[in-house]
This record gives C-alpha cells, structure tokens and sequence, in this order.
C-alpha cells in the first residue's frame, strides 16, 4: 500500500486490487482505480 500511495504522489496512475475486500487505508494516498481482481481490473481499463 505504502508503494501505491508514493506513486500516486508522484502522478502515475496506481491500481489496488483487494481481493479480500479490505478497506483501503485513509492514512495513504489512495489508488486510481480499484478492483476486486485482475479481471476486473481488465474490464476497468478497456
């Protein structure tokens, strides 16, 4: 997560996939997108 949260400060587009369904933390610079698996993720980004 700490890896997502620096590349977001920097201004590169970031994507979380959370397959446990755990909550993001809010101490951190959030991702772009976020998905529930790779597939999903996928379909986001076509």
């Amino acid at each position: 997560m700490g890896d997502i949260d620096g590349t977001t400060r920097a201004g590169l587009g970031t994507a979380w996939i959370d397959r446990a369904g755990t909550p993001y933390p809010e101490s951190f610079t959030g991702p772009s997108l976020r998905a529930a698996s790779l597939t999903d993720l996928a379909g986001q980004l076509s």
